[in-house]
């Protein structure tokens, strides 16, 4: 029997420690994709506790058809779908408004730092299933197989949006760039890897 369905028979047995036991195999990956997906740790955290809340309190929902760990991301992808539709009516603070010292390392960061809210803005502005697929493939390296028990779709729709989101994000970000124009580059989507 799977590690997984053995420790969920004994929570449902009221064995509270099984699902501790759950928790801490799954709590780390999970949260580094949270993480990714939000992209601050608060977010994640909460986002983290209430996975797992969920995950325990509709444990008897759980069909068993997938395994627990595409259910648990299932529950967490759906939990953060909610925090992306929030941030879209919260408005950002242009660059503008910071102060830059005259430390060179403060310039650098702010410039690193610049190209990650591109990113996440440009990741953003995907359709939900292309970003979604995007960051299990590049940032949790998942295969396609697991994205689509993860997405509930095929194998082939999953590749396929996972092809369409990265030719978008390639003419997002490269409308981004200054003095570019954008265009699609279809034949070189594993730059992002």
């Amino acid at each position: 029997m799977d590690e997984d369905l053995d420790l969920i028979n004994r929570t449902e047995a009221g064995e509270r420690e099984a699902f501790d036991d759950l928790v801490r195999k799954y709590q780390k990956q999970l949260y580094a994709m949270l993480y990714r997906m939000v992209g601050n740790h608060e977010d994640a955290s909460d986002l983290l506790q209430k996975a797992f809340v969920k995950a325990f309190t509709g444990l008897r929902t759980f069909e068993r058809r997938a395994t627990f760990k595409t259910w648990l991301y299932q529950i967490a992808i759906n939990l953060a779908k909610n925090v992306y539709r929030d941030r879209a009516r919260i408005e950002q603070v242009p660059i503008d408004d910071v102060i830059i010292r005259r430390n060179p390392r403060v310039l650098e960061t702010m410039i690193a730092n610049e190209n990650r809210r591109m990113l996440r803005q440009s990741l953003a502005r995907l359709p939900e299933k292309q970003r979604m697929t995007l960051m299990l493939r590049v940032q949790d390296e998942k295969k396609f197989e697991e994205i689509a028990g993860i997405m509930k779709c095929s194998v082939g729709t999953a590749k396929a949006n996972f092809h369409h989101a990265v030719r978008k994000l390639k003419v997002v970000m490269k409308a981004k760039e200054p003095g570019e124009a954008p265009g699609p580059d279809p034949e070189n989507e594993n730059e992002l890897r």
